[in-house]
């Protein structure tokens, strides 16, 4: 599986992400996640509610991993374009939100 990172701690900084912050904000977007089995640290982004609508992704499912780690979190999945321009999507939401508030 490929590993497509959205954000890092740049190393000259101190500090580790919060995964219950960071699975909170996904799930502020829409996403919905569920836990991977045997991992503490991955969900399976399963589907995005709009407009109180569940709508399944064209990928199917299981495809779409975050992945947060301690200096850094990212989407993991099968297809290398596919991940990176869904980490894409994601990092454009970030700012949004930033730019909102």
């Amino acid at each position: 599986m490929k590993y497509n990172e959205i954000l890092k701690i740049p190393s000259e900084k101190k500090g580790s992400y919060d995964q219950d912050k960071i699975v909170k904000f996904f799930e502020s977007l829409g996403w919905n996640l569920l836990s991977v089995q045997g991992s503490y640290n991955k969900f399976w982004i399963t589907s995005k509610t709009v407009d109180g609508k569940r709508v399944g992704l064209i990928d199917g499912g299981r495809y779409y991993k975050l992945v947060v780690n301690d200096r850094d979190f990212g989407i993991e999945c099968g297809g290398d374009y596919n991940g990176f321009s869904f980490a894409g999507e994601i990092r454009q939401a970030i700012k949004d939100k930033r730019e909102a508030a």
